[in-house]
């Protein structure tokens, strides 16, 4: 599902470049990338400083457009510099919400040249598909924990 996340999200705003993270004790993990150089993949595995489209976009709850990654002062200089050595010159995060409208999760495109901005249409679909993708992400989880909590109760009432 995650992959699928990310296709969508870079087939909307039309590049190849992109990664998706996971909110995880107070930062983005890092865990799906495509087009994206490893400086980059390394540099962004964990993101806990708000020095990032995609730490604001999560804090925000909102999606957040950077049109010029060169002259904006979204980033620190390290992540600024990083992110154009991998090529990208705008980016455009989505946070993946659940029902509360908490930010779980992370996709973001990359573009070679700065951003125009996107189309009100395109920004409904993107808030869609990240609210469709982080209420999936919350049931999943939220299962995963119920089947292994049953998997104990099973194993623990048949030793009995």
């Amino acid at each position: 599902m995650l992959s699928a996340a990310l296709n969508r999200v870079l087939e909307i705003t039309q590049t190849g470049m992109g990664n998706v993270q996971l909110a995880e004790s107070g930062r983005l993990r890092m865990v799906r990338h495509s087009g994206l150089a490893r400086e980059f993949t390394s540099y962004f595995a964990f993101v806990d400083q708000q020095t990032t489209s995609c730490a604001q976009a999560a804090e925000q709850r909102r999606q957040v457009t950077v049109r010029d990654v060169a002259t904006e002062d979204v980033f620190d200089e390290g992540s600024r510099q990083v992110i154009l050595r991998a090529g990208s010159r705008g980016c455009h995060s989505v946070p993946l919400v659940n029902r509360a409208g908490v930010a779980i999760g992370m996709v973001s495109s990359h573009h070679e040249r700065p951003l125009p901005g996107f189309s009100p249409a395109q920004l409904r679909v993107l808030e869609t598909s990240g609210v469709m993708v982080g209420r999936w992400l919350s049931r999943h989880r939220r299962t995963v924990v119920l089947d292994a909590l049953a998997h104990l109760h099973t194993a623990a009432t048949a030793q009995r």
